[in-house]
């Protein structure tokens, strides 16, 4: 992942408009958080299938502990290892901006990116961790997160949004994404839905966490659409909880013998 981060950080500083960019380490985290989804899933799609699969699963319940322990104890394991990952990530690509740039921007841009980042990582690694806690095998665990990502990722745009447009709207024209994250220019309904994909809701959040942090510190105005980047903030976190809680209470359920 932090290769893959660097590659598009660099591309980023040699092109002629990174010379007037004012916010290196917003767009930095952005990079790099492209390639976070999947880097959770490769981390936890096996996480708790994985050990119902192999029979270890019955050696750990017959210890003192719970099926919930389990679940929520691979949870933060999972998390543990893909916020080291992130860590290293921001240290590399930190020295790489600091070294173009002469500096990673404001204190605000810097501590609202990584808070964003955190936001955006819970998610991916709640939603992981809830499917290998629902099926049965390693096989659909992969097949259930690759297709979420591939809802929310690739087909975000070009189904899933138009599919709503329609609903609201009676056409499968979507506006503009320009401006969504800076103003209300766009309908109310695309403000809001187009925050359901944890995606979106990060890329929301990593403008408008700065901002609200730079408004309560120094009294700024913040220019972005509060209740939209509020819901997008709940968005993540929603994604960070429910899906777990979900898989934790589907696998209380099932039958391990």
């Amino acid at each position: 992942m932090t290769i893959l981060s660097l590659s598009h950080i660099l591309a980023f500083i040699s092109s002629p408009v990174s010379e007037q960019h004012s916010r290196p380490f917003v767009f930095a985290v952005a990079q790099f958080s492209l390639w976070l989804p999947l880097a959770a899933i490769g981390i936890g799609f096996k996480s708790v299938v994985g050990e119902r699969t192999s029979g270890s699963i019955r050696i750990l319940l017959g210890q003192p502990g719970t099926r919930r322990n389990v679940v929520f104890g691979t949870y933060l394991g999972r998390l543990l290892i893909l916020t080291t990952t992130i860590i290293l990530a921001l240290i590399i690509v930190g020295i790489v901006v600091t070294i173009e740039f002469g500096d990673l921007g404001s204190i605000t841009d810097v501590i609202g990116g990584i808070i964003a980042l955190f936001l955006f990582a819970l998610a991916w690694i709640g939603l992981v961790v809830g499917a290998s806690s629902v099926v049965a095998s390693e096989t659909r665990a992969i097949g259930l997160v690759i297709g979420v990502y591939t809802l929310v990722e690739p087909l975000w745009q070009n189904l899933v949004l138009r599919l709503f447009a329609l609903i609201f709207t009676g056409t499968i024209q979507t506006p503009s994404q320009a401006s969504v994250f800076y103003s209300l220019e766009n309908p109310t309904w695309y403000l809001y839905v187009n925050r359901l994909s944890p995606t979106e809701a990060f890329n929301a959040a990593r403008y408008y966490i700065p901002e609200l942090l730079e408004g309560l510190w120094y009294g700024t105005a913040i220019s972005g659409p509060t209740l939209p980047n509020l819901f997008g903030i709940a968005v993540l976190i929603g994604w960070a909880t429910v899906p777990v809680y979900l898989g934790y209470r589907q696998f209380e359920r099932v039958d391990l013998g």
